[in-house]
């Protein structure tokens, strides 16, 4: 099937075509959410994993902005370079500096993100690398330099939400 969609149907999107057709899901190893009818749960019989609902309050993000940092730095992560090539195109993460979650509280907005790999985004996500004064990446604990941020002319980072992260580091305290 993955021949099928990104040899003859590339300009598709493909997750729409597998669910028009009554293959939701098989674009991804995630799959999409089972949605069960009220008052049923799944107990995990017959090889289904069991779930079991919840109700919750999640930041709402504008999947926009992600996609603008995505874009303007073409997938490619802002500490190492990297650019993943997926069967889907390029893949990279939108992390926002100042996380949007209390107690943080930081601004969904283009200044407030970095376009990063996983691992990056891993590492900046658990204060273990941090952004300096000059726009060096650097390991928290010891502050040996791993990289030199890579900036785009119209991608500007708001200083402040920098400095807020690398507070977090242990770092301008």
């Amino acid at each position: 099937m993955r021949v099928l969609l990104t040899r003859h149907l590339a300009d598709l999107d493909h997750a729409a075509l597998l669910a028009d057709i009554g293959l939701a899901g098989y674009d991804s190893a995630a799959g999409v959410p089972t949605i069960y009818p009220q008052g049923t749960l799944a107990d995990g019989s017959e090889g289904e994993t069991a779930r079991r609902a919840i109700t919750a309050y999640r930041v709402v993000r504008d999947s926009q902005v992600a996609k603008a940092v995505k874009e303007l730095h073409d997938h490619h992560c802002q500490v190492c370079g990297l650019r993943l090539q997926t069967s889907n195109g390029g893949y990279s993460e939108a992390a926002h500096i100042r996380g949007l979650g209390a107690p943080h509280h930081g601004p969904d907005r283009l200044t407030n993100l970095l376009c990063l790999c996983p691992n990056h985004h891993v590492l900046f996500d658990t204060f273990t690398i941090y952004i300096d004064r000059d726009g060096i990446v650097r390991g928290a604990a010891d502050g040996s330099p791993i990289s030199e941020l890579r900036y785009h002319a119209r991608h500007r980072i708001d200083p402040e939400h920098v400095s807020y992260h690398r507070q977090l580091c242990g770092q301008d305290v």
